[in-house]
């Protein structure tokens, strides 16, 4: 009775939304990387969920295919749980080698760009604590440019001084305008580095 209640996820009638959450399941516990989940995946599931939680909504809660049916709504709802557990600490895993993923769900897209700048701010904040211990008598040289150096090639472009840079090539350094640079390095395309020299003592 419960199989029955679970069905209508898929576009095979024989099939359970439960049993085609489970495939989704197992292959999200096969793949390294976060797998396709389909397309319609959320529209499918407030579809089924919302009828069912009319149907309680209007009948006998007291009734045993109420009880079956609030079961169903309860499994489903743990296993979504599961499936985007395991797809999380993918993200994490990956944000942390600063990849790029593919299949990524419609809230995915947003969040996991903002795990990676997020682990990149805090390995930053790292290095820089590092660094004003190692160099806590020196300075970062006061320049109207920000040296750079590029993680991928970049075509021809024009600065926001108006003035035209590159190409550039992986492993070129180039000195950018701040706003280019900055730009750049929230899209991953270059690397900011930082110019010290020693402070001068006063008097």
């Amino acid at each position: 009775m419960l199989a029955l209640l679970l069905c209508g996820m898929s576009s095979d009638p024989e099939e359970s939304v439960y049993e085609s959450l489970m495939n989704v399941w197992r292959q999200e516990r096969s793949d390294e990387k976060p797998s396709k989940l389909p397309d319609d995946l959320a529209e499918k599931l407030r579809g089924y969920i919302g009828s069912m939680k009319h149907y309680l909504k209007v009948s006998d809660r007291s009734s045993l295919t109420s009880e079956l049916r609030e079961a169903a709504v309860e499994a489903v709802t743990r296993l979504v749980k599961e499936i985007f557990e395991l797809r999380l600490r993918k993200l994490l895993e990956s944000a942390l080698k600063e990849e790029g993923l593919e299949n990524l769900f419609m809230f995915e897209r947003g969040i996991y760009p903002r795990l990676v700048s997020l682990i990149k701010e805090y390995r930053e904040s790292v290095e820089e604590l590092v660094a004003a211990a190692a160099y806590q008598d020196w300075e970062k040289l006061s320049s109207k440019y920000e040296l750079v150096c590029f993680l991928k090639d970049v075509p021809q472009f024009i600065g926001s001084d108006l003035e035209v840079y590159g190409p550039f090539k992986a492993g070129d350094l180039a000195a950018l305008p701040p706003e280019n640079a900055r730009s750049l390095e929230l899209a991953n395309v270059v690397r900011l580095i930082r110019v010290l020299q020693p402070k001068l003592k006063e008097g």
